[in-house]
């Protein structure tokens, strides 16, 4: 899994995306939540998003998960991983 900020190194385009954990893996973490800002339709590394809501980076801070997600806010983005593990907590 790579954070926005990587370069992306395709022979044709961008990828659609990037890889992503399970919001479940996030049980018992601390997490980092931010938003990705994007290009157009773009993050800095390049990869492709398309058209939506806001994107977020959500990463343990034991370094076992990483996952994106779009959501409205922050808030609406903390949501979603608590519907999936009541047990996360959240850096302010």
């Amino acid at each position: 899994m790579s954070a926005p900020e990587t370069k992306v190194s395709c022979k044709y385009g961008a990828p659609m995306g990037r890889g992503s954990d399970s919001l479940a893996d996030f049980a018992g973490c601390k997490v980092r939540l931010r938003r990705v800002r994007l290009n157009g339709d773009y993050d800095q590394g390049g990869a492709y998003w398309g058209a939506g809501m806001p994107l977020w980076f959500a990463e343990c801070d034991k370094g076992t998960a990483c996952a994106y997600l779009r959501a409205a806010s922050r808030n609406a983005a903390k949501m979603l991983i608590l519907a999936q593990t009541a047990r996360a907590r959240f850096y302010r």
